[in-house]
C-alpha cells in the first residue's frame, strides 16, 4: 500500500490507458454530442501525464534504454515513413485531411505513452490493486452500457453501446470482462456472484456488438490455457464443444432464429466470408512485393488499410519495418512462466495481450490501435521488472555467500 501511494501517478496512468480511456468514450452518445469534447482532453491528459512520468522515472529509462530505444526507432520510422507517404503519394481528400492527427497518434497517443509504461515497475502490489480496480470499472461501464442498450438505444447488432468506437472495440471490452471474472472467480471465493454477472454481462456486450474477433480470441485464448493444462479429457471437451458449436450455426443460420450475428459468424466458418478483408490483405501484399526492403504507402489512396499488423508492417516499412517491429518485442524473450506463477496478477495482462494480437490479425492499421500496443508496452514492462527483481535476488544471494 505505501508503493501504491508513493506511485500513485503510476498507478492512475496505467489503469488510464489500458481501460480507464473508455470511460471518456462513454458520454458522447448518451448526451448526443462531438466526442471531440471528451477525447482531446484524454489525449492531453495522457500525453502530459506520460512526459511527467518519462521524467519521473527516468533511472528506470536509463536502465531500460535498448527497449526503449528500439521502441522510439520503429515510431520514429513509421513517422517518417507516413510523413513520405503523404508527400509522394495520392490519396483521397478523406484520406488526405487525416494527416495531422496520425502524426498526433503517433507521437502523442503512441510513443511518448508507451515508452512511459515501459519506465514503470509493475510491482505485485500495484498489479494486484490495478487488477481489481479494472474488474470492478467495467462491471460498472459495461453495466450502464448494457442498460442504455436495452432501455434506450434498442440497437441488439454491431452496436457499440455507450461508446464512441467500432463496435468491433466493444465486443473487446465484453471479452476483457469475462477474462477478469473467470480470473476472479477461481482466486477470490467471495466475488463469485459478481464473476458470474460479469461473465453474463461480458456475453451481451459481445452479442449486442456482433463482432466475431472476440470469439477468435476467446477460442485462442482457451487454446492456450489448454495447452497449458494439456489434459485428454480437456482437449476431448473442447473437439465436442467445437463440433457441436459449429453443428449449431449451421442449423440456426438455416432456421427462423438466424440473426445478423449468426449469419455473420455462418459466413466466416462455411464460406470464408471476411467482408473484404482478403481483397486488403492482397493489396498490402502487393504494395510490399513492389518495395521489399522499405515498403511502400503507409496506408491505401482511401485511407484504408490491410488488416492485418503483419502485413501492414511489410507494405509500410518493408523487412527493415519487420526487422524493427521484431526488435520492439525483443524482451518477450526474457518472460519465464514462473513471473506468472510467483504472481498470478499477472495473468490477466498476458491475455490481454493475447486478445488483442489476435485482434490486430483482421482489424485496424498500426496507429489506431492503442489497446495492441498498450498492452505489449504492459507486458514488455512486467518481464523487465520481473528479470531486474531476478537478478537482484541472485545478486543478493550471490553476496551473502560471496560467491560473485
Amino acid at each position: 500500500m505505501e508503493l501504491i501511494k508513493k506511485n500513485t501517478i503510476d498507478f492512475f496512468f496505467v489503469f488510464l490507458i489500458t481501460f480507464g480511456y473508455i470511460f471518456f468514450y462513454s458520454f458522447a452518445i448518451p448526451f448526443n454530442t462531438s466526442n471531440h469534447y471528451f477525447i482531446v482532453p484524454f489525449r492531453i491528459i495522457t500525453f502530459c501525464t506520460a512526459t511527467y512520468i518519462i521524467y519521473k522515472n527516468f533511472e528506470n529509462v536509463k536502465k531500460r534504454r535498448s527497449t526503449i530505444f528500439f521502441i522510439c526507432l520503429f515510431w520514429l520510422l513509421y513517422l517518417c515513413k507516413t510523413f513520405y507517404s503523404f508527400n509522394h503519394y495520392t490519396f483521397s481528400t478523406g484520406a488526405k485531411s487525416q494527416e495531422h492527427e496520425i502524426y498526433i497518434r503517433i507521437i502523442c497517443l503512441n510513443m511518448i505513452p508507451f515508452v512511459a509504461l515501459i519506465s514503470i515497475d509493475f510491482s505485485k502490489g500495484m498489479i494486484g490493486k490495478l487488477t481489481s480496480l479494472t474488474f470492478n470499472f467495467l462491471l460498472i461501464i459495461l453495466g450502464c452500457s448494457c442498460l442504455y442498450v436495452i432501455l434506450i438505444s434498442h440497437i441488439f447488432a454491431r452496436s457499440a453501446g455507450i461508446f464512441v468506437s467500432y463496435y468491433i472495440n466493444t465486443g473487446h471490452y465484453g471479452l476483457s470482462l469475462i477474462i477478469l471474472s473467470v480470473f476472479y472467480y477461481f482466486i477470490s471465493p467471495q466475488k463469485k456472484l459478481k464473476s458470474i454477472l460479469g461473465v453474463g454481462l461480458g456475453l451481451f456486450t459481445i452479442l449486442i456488438s456482433s463482432a466475431r474477433s472476440p470469439i477468435l480470441a476467446a477460442a485462442v485464448l482457451v487454446m492456450i490455457m489448454f495447452f497449458y493444462i494439456n489434459k485428454l479429457k480437456y482437449w476431448l471437451a473442447l473437439l465436442s464443444f467445437v463440433i457441436i458449436f459449429i453443428i449449431s450455426i449451421y442449423y440456426l443460420r438455416h432456421s427462423l432464429l438466424s440473426t445478423e450475428y449468426i449469419v455473420r459468424i455462418y459466413d466466416a466458418i462455411f464460406e470464408g466470408n471476411a467482408y473484404g478483408r482478403s481483397q486488403y490483405l492482397s493489396k498490402g501484399w502487393d504494395i510490399f512485393k513492389s518495395n521489399p526492403l522499405f515498403g511502400g504507402a503507409t496506408l491505401f489512396e482511401d485511407g484504408m488499410y490491410p488488416h492485418n499488423i503483419f502485413v501492414e508492417v511489410l507494405m509500410s516499412m518493408g523487412i527493415i519495418g519487420l526487422i524493427s517491429f521484431g526488435l520492439y518485442f525483443k524482451d518477450l524473450g526474457k518472460f519465464k512462466l514462473r513471473y506468472i506463477k510467483e504472481n498470478i496478477y499477472y495473468l490477466p495482462y498476458f491475455l490481454f495481450f493475447a486478445q488483442y494480437l489476435v485482434l490486430v490479425q483482421t482489424s485496424y492499421c498500426i496507429f489506431a490501435n492503442i489497446e495492441f500496443w498498450c498492452f505489449s508496452a504492459v507486458i514488455i514492462s512486467i518481464i523487465l521488472f520481473c528479470y531486474d527483481e531476478k537478478i537482484k535476488s541472485d545478486d543478493s544471494r550471490g553476496y551473502a555467500t560471496g560467491d560473485h
